[in-house]
């Protein structure tokens, strides 16, 4: 069986929302979009919604689901079995006022140690970022670029 790791695409001004890891170790220091392990039984987008509100005091809308899954190699599930990661479109609250050059909303460090708001033409501006999820956010930028409903509610 397979283990699910449900990660967030946010988009705002033609910026993707991604966040450095500090845990778990074999992942720490590497930039992603920011997600959770999906509990046995559990909703994704629950899920990702308590992580948003536990590590960036936000809370966050789950739209739909875009791309297929990716093999997460370097992923330390708790159950030893192979990982998957599962990208959901998402927004912040409309009137929310995020500073957008200062990485809004901040983490409280559970989870990650740093965020940033990363234009999609230059996704490369931060790094390190694990393979896999690098070009998952390459194809996030992809998707946005030919979604007119996306960039309309961007």
């Amino acid at each position: 069986m397979e283990t699910v790791v449900v990660g967030a695409a946010i988009v705002r001004a033609g910026r993707l929302f991604v966040a450095r890891r500090c845990r778990p170790q074999p992942v720490a220091g590497y930039w992603e979009l920011p997600g959770v392990e999906v509990p046995e039984g559990g909703s994704e987008a629950s899920a990702l919604a308590e992580l948003f509100t536990v590590e960036f005091a936000i809370d966050l809308r789950c739209v739909d689901r875009i791309l297929s899954d990716r093999a997460l190699v370097s992923w330390p599930t708790s159950t030893g079995d192979p990982a998957v990661l599962r990208v959901l479109r998402c927004q912040l609250p409309s009137q929310s006022t995020l500073d957008l050059d200062a990485g809004d909303p901040r983490p409280n460090l559970t989870a990650y140690d740093e965020t940033d708001w990363v234009d999609l033409a230059q996704l490369d501006a931060v790094s390190p970022w694990r393979e896999a999820d690098r070009i998952t956010a390459f194809e996030v930028a992809d998707t946005y670029w030919s979604d007119e409903w996306w960039q309309y509610a961007d």
